[in-house]
């Protein structure tokens, strides 16, 4: 290296305001106490008040109000939903798996869009599509002949609808999970089988999928996990029926009863936590059971070839991930042009008051807008810089301290969204010690919770994009004077940038709409964009919830189209519908 080249290597002088910030242990100890901050204390602090309820003086006022009728029934209710909503997703999302990575499909991309789409969707808003869709077919089925459907009731407004959405909305978790099982699959093993004379049905039920089995399982305790702590699809779904599941429960206890209800509300939520954690236990053993060896690189072509069967295979593949996101999406807008119940849409009737209503006449919805994309951008924002100095510091320093708190970050993501919310008004109910500083009921908590929730989705593809980065660079930076901040801007940033974009738009697109945790989070004043849509439709203003959800679509999907431009950099598998 030249002496030019050194001295651009070469530290400006350190100004006193930024000597903090290159000392990598004062970092370290930043990082630390981030990570209590956000996942520790919340977290400890709900077992604390469980572990109190259970051994209090009014454990058998608490005991007896979690063993209750309601509170049974929502526990069996939550078992059903998440049962069944994991069975479909597992079958939805092996399936189109098998058929997008194992078969010469053409336009694979728009397959996977389309399918991952579904997930990126707020729950919330894929309720109120779908409910939307029951009157017009049910006027479809009156006006063919059959008029005992006049008389029926939604089909999707109980357990059977829930499960059904749960399972659709979550299947992209088990396709992910099962299409990157696919991808390694030892080619090998697929042409010896062929070699044998197995036809390709054969190979893929009697091979391929014993072989992915742990992966199958994997994403299916993730789909059965997400089920249960869903709040959006009961919410809408079986709040209006009197079929409560734990997280919704839970909701109708605090909202109606206030802080009073808190100590059987926590035991609530150590049995959602509880069976949460049995279903991340089955995760954590399918993965321990792996008994086979991956190829190191993937597969440059599909291994089958439908031949004739391939238009059909695509008509039939492309039209089901159509159907189940774009019918209810028309729907959707179609209800957010009506201008009132019952009166037929045409170009006569179509009117944008819904939309001129929830943009610019509704004073709460103008404040959810706002404060969803600041709470969005601030959440990617913080988490983008945690984990560009938590990746460094780990996967470089190996800083064993910051590698062991991987599970505790990991929990705030896995439990369900109200486990979490509850934790956070535990904690944050009274004022913060030694002042009369209160985050309760503001921006604050709201914030806190979606760093915590949301801490995991950043760093998977920041610590992951970083364990492919040639430590040489960072050595040789090292020999020629290079401080901390100089290797950080230098160096570590711009390799690592796509990885933080890629993060940072995740977290965007899952903090926009977030509704699980929120829901028991807010207040007037701290609304967001899934807590209004939510209100709206619980309100009776169904058109004005519709067209609200409408534009959250229409945003989330503008991102994720930016995202895959601007992705075409990036390895496989970081954004997943790039998968």
């Amino acid at each position: 290296m030249t002496a030019a080249a050194t001295m651009d290597w070469a530290p400006d002088a350190p100004r006193p305001a930024l000597r903090w910030w290159r000392s990598e242990k004062w970092v370290t100890a930043g990082l630390l106490a981030f990570f209590l901050l956000v996942c520790g204390l919340p977290i400890g602090r709900l077992l604390l008040e469980i572990f109190a309820a259970l051994i209090g003086p009014n454990r058998a006022a608490v005991l007896a109000s979690a063993s209750s009728t309601a509170a049974w029934t929502a526990t069996l209710h939550s078992l059903q939903v998440g049962l069944a909503g994991g069975a479909i997703a597992a079958v939805y999302g092996l399936l189109m798996a098998s058929i997008v990575t194992l078969g010469d499909l053409r336009h694979r991309q728009f397959v996977v869009f389309g399918f991952v789409a579904q997930a990126m969707i707020p729950p919330q808003v894929i309720a109120l599509a779908w409910l939307q869709v029951w009157m017009p077919a049910r006027d479809l089925l009156v006006s063919a002949g059959f008029e005992a459907a006049q008389g029926w009731s939604n089909p999707l407004q109980g357990g059977a609808g829930i499960s059904f959405l749960l399972g659709v909305h979550y299947a992209p978790l088990v396709f992910l999970t099962v299409r990157a099982a696919l991808l390694n699959v030892p080619t090998d093993v697929i042409e010896a089988a062929r070699v044998c004379g197995s036809p390709p049905r054969k190979v893929v039920t009697r091979i391929i999928w014993p072989l992915i089995l742990p992966a199958l399982a994997s994403g299916t305790a993730l789909a059965f996990v997400s089920c249960i702590g869903n709040f959006g699809i009961p919410a809408l779904l079986g709040i209006p029926g009197d079929y409560l599941v734990l997280p919704t429960l839970i909701y109708r206890e605090l909202s109606g009863y206030g802080p009073s209800v808190i100590p059987n509300v926590v035991i609530l939520s150590g049995i959602v936590a509880l069976l949460a954690g049995l279903g991340v236990l089955v995760q954590h053993l399918c993965v321990k059971g792996e008994h086979y060896r991956v190829s190191a690189t993937r597969r440059p072509y599909a291994p089958f070839r439908f031949q004739q069967h391939r238009l059909w295979v695509e008509l039939l593949s492309g039209g089901l991930v159509t159907l189940l996101l774009v019918l209810p999406l028309l729907a959707l807008v179609a209800q957010s042009l009506t201008q009132a119940p019952g009166v037929p849409l045409n170009s006569q009737t179509a009117t944008m008051a819904h939309y001129a209503y929830v943009v610019l006449g509704n004073e709460a919805t103008g404040r959810a807008f706002f404060n969803s994309t600041l709470l969005a951008l601030a959440t990617a924002l913080v988490l983008a810089v945690v984990s560009l100095f938590y990746a460094y510091l780990v996967e470089y320093r190996r800083v064993r301290a910051l590698s062991k708190l991987w599970l505790l970050i990991e929990v705030p993501y896995v439990i369900p969204g109200v486990v979490l919310a509850m934790a956070m008004i535990l904690l944050y109910l009274r004022p913060l010690p030694l002042t009369s500083l209160s985050l309760y009921n503001t921006l604050a908590i709201l914030l806190l919770a979606y760093l915590a929730r949301f801490l995991t989705i950043q760093l998977r593809p920041v610590v992951s994009g970083f364990r492919q980065f040639p430590r040489e660079m960072l050595e040789a930076a090292e020999i020629f004077g290079a401080n901390f901040r100089i290797r950080i801007q230098k160096i570590v940033l711009p390799v690592l940038l796509p990885s933080l974009t890629a993060g940072a738009t995740l977290v965007v697109l899952l903090s926009m709409n977030e509704l699980t945790v929120s829901a028991l989070l807010w207040a007037t004043g701290t609304e967001t964009l899934g807590v209004a849509v939510f209100s709206l439709e619980q309100g009776g203003e169904s058109a004005a919830a519709s067209a609200l959800a409408v534009l959250t679509v229409l945003s989330t999907m503008l991102v994720m189209y930016i995202a895959s431009l601007a992705g075409r950099r990036l390895p496989s598998g970081v954004l997943p519908w790039r998968a």
